[in-house]
């Protein structure tokens, strides 16, 4: 009963998103067309690498295995994006934070369902047609298709959100303090981008390096889910990360509910 209470309570909010998102079109296609070209761009410079290497595969990538991997690292990324951090920003910035606060309903669970709104809407006009297609290329790539792999791969992505979510729920909370986060934001993003394995596989990086990379929460987002769709992991390291997902979810939501605890009883309400 009290499941179904909370969803009754916070469900609008994912609807309203999606309802807002739904009412700009045009986004979508401005968002398709700026990541295609990305996307092209990219293929062309590891296009150029493996046509100046050697041997058929670096660091264990074929090149088609590559161009599946940038595919499915989009889409991940395109998954996991909950861009929290800004909202909470914006709210204390404006303001209108002071009213959210005071209303019956857990502040998290509300940006919580915030961000499933965006992410269902993601999941519907652009991740399903996009996976369908990049699954066909694996298809015809390799032979194979494995569904044990794309299972985990759905499992893991799901936990990659909740990762990303509190991530960027701990971030957002940290304007209660700084009141100008754009700087602080765009050093994150490019920090977020390099260690998680957006375009370059954490396997690119030097040896030792890699396993500090691997530990940190960053690499469970994006590298983790597109690593086990590859089939680059066994069952074993499949597991292991799974784990390593389920901890860095544990360890990140304590420190956001300690950080609530802490910076709410100081929080100076701006604008109107």
């Amino acid at each position: 009963m009290n499941y179904v209470k909370n969803l009754k309570t916070y469900l609008p909010f994912a609807t309203n998103t999606f309802q807002r998102l739904i009412s700009y079109k045009a986004n979508v296609l401005i968002f398709i067309f700026g990541e295609s070209l990305m996307l092209a761009v990219t293929y062309y410079l590891w296009k150029a690498i493996y046509g100046s290497s050697t041997g058929a595969s670096i660091h264990g990538f074929s090149f088609n295995e590559m161009i599946i991997y940038l595919f499915i690292s989009f889409l991940t990324n395109l998954m996991i994006s909950v861009d929290i951090g800004s909202d909470i920003s914006r709210e204390v910035k404006d303001g209108s934070i002071a009213i959210n606060l005071i209303r019956p309903i857990s502040y998290e669970k509300r940006m919580l369902f915030q961000g499933l709104g965006t992410i269902f809407y993601n999941f519907i006009f652009i991740f399903i047609g996009t996976f369908l297609i990049t699954t066909t290329m694996f298809y015809r790539f390799f032979g194979y298709i494995s569904i044990v792999n794309i299972l985990f791969y759905f499992i893991s992505m799901i936990l990659g959100i909740l990762l990303n979510f509190y991530f960027n729920y701990i971030f957002g909370l940290l304007s209660f303090k700084i009141t100008n986060m754009w700087g602080l934001s765009q050093i994150t993003q490019a920090i977020v981008q390099l260690l998680s394995g957006i375009m370059i596989p954490i396997v690119f990086f030097p040896v030792w390096a890699q396993p500090l990379f691997k530990f940190l929460p960053f690499s469970s987002m994006i590298y983790t889910p597109t690593m086990i769709y590859l089939g680059k992991l066994n069952d074993f390291e499949i597991l292991k990360a799974l784990t390593v997902q389920g901890i860095w979810i544990i360890i990140l939501i304590l420190i956001a509910k300690i950080m609530w605890k802490k910076l709410i009883k100081t929080l100076t309400i701006l604008g109107g």
